[in-house]
Formats: structure tokens, sequence, C-alpha cells
């Protein structure tokens, strides 16, 4: 099987601080705003804790802690005409300052209260939000 058609594997993170979680814009889609979650793909030879962690740091410049597997889920994303299964995690905000990295994924990362989240979330990040306030980690789609 070609490489390009084989899933990636992506890790991302529902971030809480003061009952308030961590959304990010997505880069390069200021006519079409998207909101979500830090994250990206799992490199090889890295733990899944030590992944979600340098990840969130490169895109948004904070440290976590607490950390726990809530969502495992795929999806395809047309754009990019792959498959990924993303697993996801929670955890809290233990230090560091926001930073807008111009060639991050993601940027003008902003807390937002769970009540108030922008409308326009990436779909599996909603998924994974959803996932993290209800306590489910898989469902089929059948």
């Amino acid at each position: 099987m070609e490489e390009n058609l084989r899933p990636s594997v992506g890790v991302a993170c529902v971030i809480f601080k003061d009952g308030k979680i961590l959304l990010g814009e997505d880069a390069g889609k200021a006519s079409n705003l998207v909101y979500g979650v830090p994250g990206g793909h799992w490199e090889s030879g890295e733990t899944l804790e030590n992944s979600i962690k340098r990840e969130v740091s490169e895109e948004s410049g904070i440290e976590i802690k607490n950390i726990q597997l809530i969502s495992v889920y795929d999806f395809f994303r047309q754009d990019k005409n792959k498959s990924y299964v993303t697993i996801g995690f929670k955890a809290d905000y233990k230090s560091g300052d926001l930073k807008d990295e111009s060639n991050s994924t993601r940027k003008s990362w902003k807390w937002f209260e769970l009540s108030g989240l922008p409308t326009s979330l990436f779909p599996p990040d909603k998924i994974l939000i959803e996932r993290a306030k209800t306590g489910i980690v898989w469902e089929s789609k059948c």
C-alpha cells in the first residue's frame, strides 16, 4: 500500500483552565474561520504522553498536567484525501504563556467557556470536546 494512502495517527487535547477550554484559529483560513484544540501527528519513537505534551507546547506555548485518555476517533479529510485516527486527551493547564506562532497550524489562542464555544469548530475537535464532557471514548458509526 502506498504510504500516502495509509491513515495517519494524530493526538489532540482539550485543555482546561478555570472551567474554560483552549481553542485556536486554523492558520490560513481567515475567510472560513474554524477553531480547534491543540494537536498534531504522533511521531515515531514518542510515547503518547510525550507526543501530546510536545504538540501542545509547540502550538500554544503552554505546559499541561493530569493528562487522561478520553477518545479514539477516525475520520476522513477530503481536503487531504486521507484517513486519520486521532487519540484524544484532556488535561489541565500547568504553566506558560500563550504564544501566537504564525507558522503553526493554529493561532490566536483563547480560553472559552464551555457554554460559549464558537459554532465553527473543526468537526473532529467538536467530537473530542463532546467526549470530554460526556466521558464517551468511542462510538460505532453503524
